[in-house]
């Protein structure tokens, strides 16, 4: 199972109105990747974004978590 599949497998047993930490076990690369994913899932009104978090080792601020709402 690739690592879309399974975040967007997370996603659908989630409960309508439950929220989530997208990502906190995932390296910075693939973040950029995940961030995207789930904005497009955000567009598709599947989810709500609520909040990214930043990453302060390497002061790029990358995306390291990402907090989802089902929608």
């Amino acid at each position: 199972m690739s690592l879309y599949e399974q975040i967007s497998e997370e996603i659908i047993l989630m409960d309508a109105g439950e929220q989530k930490w997208i990502g906190q076990d995932l390296p910075l690369e693939a973040m950029v990747a995940v961030e995207l994913l789930l904005q497009d899932m955000a567009e598709d009104k599947q989810i709500k974004i609520r909040r990214k978090n930043h990453e302060k080792q390497t002061g790029l601020k990358h995306v390291d978590r990402i907090l989802v709402e089902k929608l």
